[in-house]
This record gives structure tokens, C-alpha cells and sequence, in this order.
């Protein structure tokens, strides 16, 4: 009989400062999730992108370098939050390159039973412009896939 291992990805793609505010609730997510499952692996994955259709941080421009290292402390937090959260081994990685591609490539690499990421909920012009990478990864993965949205408040 096989041992029931359990793993569970989550992702955090780009540096773009919108995704920092929605973190909280992917992580939340992630660690109830993994409370369900005794046993469970818990990857966190930011990928740091850069490329010409990204925008520019607010304010004086940071170096790649810099904004390199800020991704390395978010990373760093959220793996110290979960690991706070719930019992499951929890493991950072920090990619560069295109967040569909490498999250897909971690995916198949750990071979993943549940993926779970946010979403900007970008729509019009700037989706087309830079896509989905959760719906990407929705059409992709080779594991369920959970996307956490950004909570919708009353208007």
C-alpha cells in the first residue's frame, strides 16, 4: 500500500505590488487547506517577472536587484506565516521567468495534488494585454486548481 502524500502549491506570481494585498488570503486559504490534509507538503512559490509589458513600482525606480531581495523577504514572511498556521511541512521556492510556465514546471516537478492561487482580476485592455496566469494555470495544471479572488465588497 502506497503512503498518502499530499502536496499542495501555492502560488504568488509577479512583483507587482496589488498581489502583496491579496497574499493574505491566499495564504489563509492554503493553510486550511492543508489542515485537511494530514501529511501535507505545502509549497510556496513566487515568480519574479520582468519583461516589458510590466509596470513600474510607484515612486523612485528600485533596481532588479532590489526588487529581487523585497521578493525574497515576502517569500520569507509567507513561509514563516503558514508555518505559524498549520502543521504541514512548508517549503519557499523563488523562480525567475514566466509565472504560468514555472509554476506549471513546479507543479509536474513535485506532482501536486492541489494548486492554490490568487488572482488581480484584471479585465478589458490590461487582460489582454498581460493575460491570466490563473486562468492559464486552470487550463494547464495537471492538478485541481483553487483561485482565491479578491473578496468583493458592497458597492
Amino acid at each position: 500500500m502506497r503512503e498518502s502524500r499530499h502536496s499542495m502549491r501555492w502560488g504568488r506570481c509577479s512583483n507587482s505590488p496589488s498581489v502583496v494585498q491579496y497574499a493574505p488570503r491566499v495564504i489563509s486559504m492554503a493553510a486550511r487547506m492543508s489542515r485537511a490534509m494530514p501529511g501535507a507538503e505545502v509549497h510556496v512559490v513566487h515568480v519574479f517577472r520582468t519583461g516589458r509589458l510590466d509596470r513600474p513600482r510607484l515612486g523612485a525606480p528600485a533596481s532588479n536587484a532590489d526588487l529581487v531581495e523585497e521578493a525574497k523577504e515576502h517569500l520569507a514572511h509567507y513561509v514563516r506565516t503558514l508555518k505559524k498556521s498549520c502543521r504541514a511541512s512548508i517549503t519557499g521556492h523563488l523562480e525567475m521567468g514566466d509565472p504560468a510556465h514555472e509554476v506549471l514546471r513546479m507543479v509536474a516537478a513535485i506532482d501536486a495534488d492541489l494548486l492554490v492561487v490568487g488572482t488581480h482580476d484584471h479585465v478589458g485592455f490590461e487582460r489582454f494585454l498581460l493575460g491570466s496566469v490563473a486562468e492559464t494555470l486552470m487550463r494547464k495544471a495537471g492538478c485541481p486548481v483553487l483561485v482565491v479572488r479578491p473578496k468583493a465588497h458592497a458597492r
